[in-house]
């Protein structure tokens, strides 16, 4: 429980990304390799594998890792984007923006659902289940800190 409370802190650097124009590419990585760490050690602690589990688990864990790495990547430059057009955003620039962020999110779907779907067919559905309640909570978290950052679209009258 200890951690969960200690990743929102971590999380707090993650707050820059919203109000900035154009990201460091150094910063992000050290950011993200930080948010992955802390991530895979809140899954490890909670999820209480058995030796067997373990070695199944790991290897698929670090798969979708990887395959969730690339999103964030281009989920930092749909905010990059965002921000670079904040001042100047018309209506075609925005409603680009709002397809590409919805394309992103049915791609992270898309994503979990797999590597789900790959859990279930050499583990338990409730360690299954249990690795998705944590992941969920991670995500909620990260997202939070990310949404809170990031200056709602300016209308017309703004």
């Amino acid at each position: 429980m200890k951690k969960l409370i200690i990743f929102p802190l971590l999380l707090f650097s993650v707050s820059l990304f919203g109000q900035i124009e154009s990201f460091e590419s150094d910063y992000v990585e050290m950011i993200k390799k930080d948010i992955q760490a802390e991530s895979k050690m809140i899954v490890k602690e909670y999820l209480e594998l058995t030796e067997e589990q373990a070695e199944v688990f790991w290897p698929l864990y670090d798969e979708y890792d990887a395959a969730y790495d690339a999103l964030i990547d281009e989920n930092v430059k749909l905010i990059e984007d965002y921000m670079i057009n904040y001042y100047g955003m018309d209506n075609e620039t925005a409603k680009g923006l709002l397809d590409r962020a919805l394309e992103h999110d049915q791609k992270i779907l898309d994503t979990r659902k797999e590597y789900l779907d790959k859990m279930f067919e050499v583990l338990p559905a409730p360690l299954v289940g249990k690795f998705y309640q944590i992941d969920n909570r991670i995500i909620a978290l990260i997202d939070v800190v990310r949404m809170s950052t990031i200056p709602l679209m300016r209308t017309e009258e703004q």
